[in-house]
């Protein structure tokens, strides 16, 4: 038999699920206030919470029931839709009492979650038992299971969601607890209509199917009864959470205000800082014991009466004014700060006591504002700083003091600069003098020496006016004797009024005369030596002079005894310096004439080693020249003679060759002895070598003859003066003669000549001198690639051959070029700036005389009026070029 067809309604579906968010965020609202709470209040609010929560998702359950559609008629029992509430109240107070533990294992967070679970399983199928319709009720208890299992996950992720979200109060709190709500509401529904769907509804035999999806009975009240049931008691709960949590948050609020103020009241008597908390009306809210022995009161009271004086008189200014307390006068300014609640900082006042110095106080004051409310209340400290004033004016004394004593620094500084820097003595003494007076602010000031008969007289000086000078001013018969011996022990003389000191008649006219009414003496001493007197006047009033003042005189006159010392020492030593420099200027001039006849001399010695060596090598170069010549002409004679013959002995060859050949044509079966003597000789072979033989003799006679035409050449000996020559058979009488060396051997690859010839005109020259130049400049390129060649590889010489380039050219109608080109390892600029003075040479001892180039330049340089430069950088080889003129 089919089962019934069963159906929901949509819009009881969508209630019940927001009737789950609203128990869920219920849920995690009641359960703070269950943690926020204790004893005796946590039990209702877990039991009041425990009724709310298990009836909203009771509530859930039944909409979802009154939700469901079959085609017959549905009733519900009364009295088993009650019972089926308490399983939800149970497990809901489980999951309150469990969350609101101190802390949540993961045991008791599995333990509850099964517990509520099956709580909410029991509720979901007791409810079905209140099912009354003629049909018959079957479960398929794999889906029994599976909602069992969802209700028990559900419980999992709710009681860890409502423990987390227990704490309350700020607004990012809130989204999260909605959030919680909205999942937790979505994911209840889902176990009761999983639950649904494991129900299956059989028809009876007698029943009557409807031809649609019928409503249990009374669906609508029914609905609404438990609808508005439900938000009554879920809005009760919510509204009770949210009074009494405003109620706690007060309470707390006013206990800790009034912990707080018995704190800060403890401090405020235990410190020695005065405090004042005054009220937005001017009047004292809270005072400290220090504040009173600082203000010297004896109760808040007296405190009190004599701030209301101060604050009327603020507003009245005549009652300042007949008022004859101290203490009034000294803290107006701080007053009308406080009336205006302008802050205060750093205010200093003056508390007088009997018999007593005053009291310093320093007076701070700041507004106190609370969040974002207007100013209500002022806090003012008082910090005595009696013995901190007390050092504040013994520093300005001490300022004051040394500010004297830095000016006084300042001038012997000066004074000691203008010595060290200037010798000129008489500019010192002045510079002193009018300093002095400036200093001591004084009428007049000056400078009285000593001769060498202890006469004396005033030598400088610098007087203010309208006082008189004094210059050339002398106190021979008025200054008594004993005066000047206590000047050589180095005493100070201090006459504060002359009419006063009990001077000698003569010597106080002397004084009166030049109206002086206290002076200052003090003595100038050079050595042990009394050279004089520093003396100052002051001609307007007598006065006082002070001990300091004494002292710094007396210094500056060890100052101006120092620079007297070092001028005379100056004096002295520019006398012995003249004297010095004469000598030296004679000394210099006989210097001047010995270094000129050693130049001379040097010079000399020069040009005759030069001379003397260019003679040895003249006479070698000739010595040679007549020996390549003598050996040239012996060769030649001979040479000749087989060349000249070996043309004839070559047709005769030919010719018996060809009688042989015709012989063998006319005859060919010969004498066996013949035959016999053919085959001995090999004639077949010697027929074909003999020609061979012929050519090669030809051949080297050839060679011998340009060999003994490049000796010929190169030694020029009937070419002693200027002749026209071809330049370039020079170059290749000089590369014939060093073949040997640009050969390769076995050790070495051979050396490269790379030859640029221009087309050069005929030149006139010294030919012999110019192909010694040649064979200097093409050796020393050999000895660089050489040298070079012995710290490098085979391979890398291979790879990089040495090269010589010999290239010709014709720079105008006047003149041409020859360069003699290297790719060796250069030659360094020290050695370069040297390479052509005599004697000078990088070879080592017997492999060269340092003449080679020196001679090379003065051939090309002095007899040819040429030009022989050489160009070269370290690791690019070396290039020298020869400029000579084309005609001479």
């Amino acid at each position: 038999m089919a089962s019934l067809t069963t159906g929901y309604n949509l819009q009881l579906v969508l209630v019940s699920v927001l009737i789950a968010v609203l128990a869920s965020y219920s849920a995690i609202d009641l359960a703070g206030r269950v943690t926020a709470t204790q004893s005796r209040v946590q039990k209702i609010w877990l039991f009041s919470g425990a009724a709310s929560m298990g009836i909203g998702i009771w509530s859930m359950h039944f909409i979802g029931m009154l939700a469901f559609r079959l085609p017959v008629l549905v009733n519900y029992d009364f009295l088993t839709v009650l019972v089926s509430i308490v399983p939800a109240m149970i497990a809901s107070g489980l999951a309150l009492f469990l969350v609101s533990r101190p802390t949540l294992g993961w045991s008791q967070l599995l333990g509850g979650s099964i517990c509520m679970g099956l709580g909410i399983a029991s509720m979901h199928y007791i409810g079905m038992l209140a099912m009354h319709a003629s049909a018959v009720i079957h479960y398929d208890v794999r889906v029994v299971a599976l909602s069992v299992l969802i209700a028990i996950a559900v419980s999992f992720a709710g009681l860890f969601l409502v423990f987390q979200l227990r704490e309350e109060t700020t607004s990012r709190q809130l989204w999260k607890k909605l959030l919680a709500s909205l999942i937790m509401g979505i994911a209840i529904p889902t176990m009761h209509y999983t639950g649904m769907a494991a129900a299956c509804f059989m028809p009876m035999s007698n029943m009557l199917a409807e031809s649609s999806l019928q409503p249990p009975k009374n669906v609508v009240p029914l609905a609404a009864a438990v609808i508005v049931g439900t938000l009554i008691i879920l809005g009760l709960a919510l509204l009770a959470a949210f009074f009494d949590r405003r109620l706690s948050a007060q309470i707390i609020y006013a206990q800790a205000i009034q912990e707080s103020q018995q704190y800060l009241k403890t401090i405020l008597q235990g410190i020695q800082v005065g405090v004042l908390v005054v009220e937005e009306d001017a009047q004292i809210q809270l005072s400290n014991r220090a504040v009173l022995d600082l203000l010297h009161f004896s109760s808040e009271a007296d405190l009190q009466k004599l701030w209301n004086q101060g604050i009327t008189s603020c507003l009245d200014s005549t009652l300042l004014e007949d008022s004859e307390n101290p203490l009034l006068h000294s803290m107006q300014p701080v007053l009308q700060n406080i009336l205006a609640k302008q802050p205060v900082q750093n205010a200093v006042i003056y508390v007088e006591a009997e018999e007593q110095e005053p009291t310093a106080l320093l007076v701070n004051a700041v507004p106190l504002k609370l969040s974002n409310a207007a100013v209500t209340q002022m806090v003012c400290t008082f910090n005595e700083i009696t013995e901190l004033k007390r050092t504040e004016n013994r520093l300005k004394e001490s300022e004051a003091k040394f500010r004297d004593l830095a000016t006084q620094e300042e001038l012997l500084n000066q004074l000691s600069s203008q010595i060290r820097e200037s010798l000129d003595l008489p500019t010192i003494l002045q510079t002193a003098v009018s300093e002095v007076r400036k200093l001591f602010a004084v009428d007049r000031a000056l400078i009285y020496q000593f001769n060498a008969d202890w006469r004396g007289q005033v030598s400088l000086e610098d007087v203010a006016e309208p006082w008189s000078p004094t210059l050339g001013e002398a106190a021979d018969n008025c200054a008594p004797g004993e005066c000047f011996e206590k000047y050589r022990q180095g005493q100070i003389r201090a006459i504060n009024n002359v009419l006063e000191a009990g001077l000698d008649p003569t010597h106080l006219q002397f004084l009166q005369r030049l109206q002086v009414q206290a002076n200052l003496i003090v003595p100038i001493m050079v050595g042990d030596q009394l050279w004089g007197l520093l003396i100052v006047h002051q001609c307007s009033h007598p006065r006082v002079w002070k001990e300091e003042e004494g002292n710094l005189l007396y210094r500056l006159a060890g100052q101006l005894g120092i620079a007297i010392q070092q001028g005379d020492l100056y004096a002295r030593m520019e006398n012995t310096a003249l004297q010095a420099q004469a000598q030296a200027e004679q000394l210099l001039e006989s210097e001047v004439r010995l270094t000129q006849q050693t130049r001379t001399l040097q010079k000399t010695l020069e040009e005759l080693q030069s001379v003397q060596l260019q003679l040895v090598q003249s006479e070698k170069m000739s010595g040679l020249g007549q020996l390549v010549a003598g050996v040239a002409h012996e060769i030649n004679n001979p040479v000749n003679f087989i060349h000249a013959n070996l043309n004839h002995l070559q047709t005769y060859a030919w010719d018996l060759l060809d009688f042989v050949q015709l012989y063998r044509k006319y005859y060919p079966d010969a004498m066996p002895e013949i035959e016999a003597k053919a085959e001995e000789i090999d004639l077949e072979f010697l027929q074909e070598d003999l020609m061979k033989l012929l050519t090669s003799m030809k051949t080297g006679t050839d060679r011998i003859r340009q060999i003994v035409l490049s000796l010929r050449n190169f030694s020029r000996m009937d070419e002693s003066e200027f002749k026209a020559v071809d330049i370039h058979e020079g170059i290749e009488s000089t590369l014939m003669i060093l073949q040997h060396r640009l050969k390769g051997s076995k050790n070495r690859p051979a050396i490269g000549v790379i030859r640029e010839y221009d087309n050069l005109p005929i030149v006139e020259c010294y030919p012999g001198q110019l192909n010694q130049v040649l064979m200097n400049l093409l050796s020393n390129a050999i000895d660089s690639l050489e040298d070079q060649n012995e710290k490098r590889t085979l391979q890398d010489i291979k790879d990089h051959p040495s090269q010589i380039t010999l290239r010709t050219s014709s720079i105008n109608a006047q003149w041409i070029e020859i360069e003699v080109v290297d790719n060796g390892a250069g030659i360094p600029e020290e050695v370069k700036e040297r390479i052509f003075d005599p004697f000078f040479t990088t070879k080592p001892v017997g492999k060269g005389t340092g003449m080679g180039l020196s001679l090379s330049y003065k051939i090309i340089v002095e007899q040819h009026g040429g030009k022989l430069e050489c160009y070269s950088q370290p690791n690019q080889g070396a290039q020298f070029v020869i400029r000579i003129p084309i005609k001479q």
